[in-house]
């Protein structure tokens, strides 16, 4: 896999939120820290090793082992976020490719064990900063890479921890990818409606706008307005406003396509993104969800041009929409 290839698949790493300051003034990521702390422990697991005798390869191994986590923990520290999450995946590649030697060329039972007992931990960090693709991948290399190594070792008789080890690893792993997967929804989605928030709309159009621009395929994104909202609210109370939002966006999903998103921006102002749909198609499909919806709103459209970021894109759509609200016949179209 080359490293362009990597960086594509990464990484939930690179979206982490900043926590802190490196002693360089960079600001650190939550990333940025784990990974140094991860590091650290391999390292002083190493050093353990030599202190103690307990050395399973030769000395020149152990102290490559060493150098190279020394230098992980240091780097996202010096870096924050500026460091390369491809770097913090090869190092886990590189951990268990040498504790996989260690299984198969080691002498010592209780060394052999001892070089396996990281990869839970290893397993939770992948889970939590990497794509769940990428994620599972490296985890079922390490397990094959060690189980591997045992089968061709004289120590079989720890198969049965390893066996313990890998279910635990991947307890850690699953559990972290769920955790973060339930962190990330709530993070996008709003309470209310259980539609996308603002932060989903951007993430969805940071994904969407670019591969439509790219392909020259047609990305139409419609801005709805809920007329009379506030005289519901005065009227009827804000109970009674909360459920014609939600009633709404029932309505929309009920009658939109599996790739068509739902997001709510405002109080009663929604997005609605269509891709693979032309504006004349996206009006026919408005005006007919006009027709299928309890409450009563306004829509503006507009369509991804090459040159489009999400901000004009938005702004467009949200222009046909206040002229249609003022009741202007004439709105420019794409």
């Amino acid at each position: 896999m080359t490293a362009t290839s990597v960086t594509k698949c990464l990484s939930r790493a690179e979206t982490d939120m900043h926590v802190a300051r490196t002693i360089t003034g960079a600001r650190a990521t939550a990333f940025s820290l784990v990974t140094s702390l991860g590091a650290l422990v391999i390292a002083a697991t190493a050093i353990a090793d030599v202190i103690t005798g307990s050395v399973n390869l030769s000395m020149q191994w152990t102290w490559l082992v060493i150098s190279v986590a020394l230098g992980v923990t240091v780097a996202p520290f010096i870096l924050g976020e500026r460091f390369p999450p491809a770097i913090a995946l090869y190092g886990c590649w590189l951990f268990g490719g040498v504790t996989s030697l260690q299984v198969s060329l080691g002498g010592d039972t209780i060394m052999t064990v001892n070089n396996l007992v990281l990869y839970p931990m290893v397993s939770c960090y992948l889970g939590w900063f990497f794509r769940p693709r990428l994620a599972r991948a490296s985890v079922g290399g390490l397990f094959v890479m060690s189980g591997t190594a045992l089968l061709v070792s004289d120590h079989h008789e720890v198969f049965a921890t390893w066996s313990n080890l890998a279910l635990a690893s991947l307890f850690c792993l699953e559990a972290a990818l769920y955790l973060r997967a339930k962190l990330e929804r709530q993070a996008q989605s709003d309470p209310l409606t259980g539609a996308f928030n603002r932060t989903g709309l951007s993430d969805q159009l940071a994904r969407k706008l670019p591969r439509n621009q790219r392909t020259a395929r047609t990305l139409t994104l419609a801005v709805i307005d809920l007329d009379g909202f506030k005289a519901i609210n005065d009227r009827l109370g804000h109970h009674a406003g909360d459920q014609t939002l939600v009633r709404l966006v029932e309505d929309l999903r009920r009658s939109l396509r599996p790739q068509d998103t739902i997001a709510r921006i405002g109080g009663d102002e929604f997005v609605i993104l269509l891709p693979d749909t032309s504006t004349p198609a996206a009006t026919t499909i408005m005006r007919r969800l006009q027709t299928e919806s309890e409450a009563a709103w306004t829509f503006g459209l507009a369509t991804a041009r090459r040159t489009d970021t999400e901000d004009s894109l938005l702004r467009r759509a949200d222009q046909r929409l206040y002229a249609q609200k003022k009741g202007l016949s004439q709105a420019p179209q794409d």
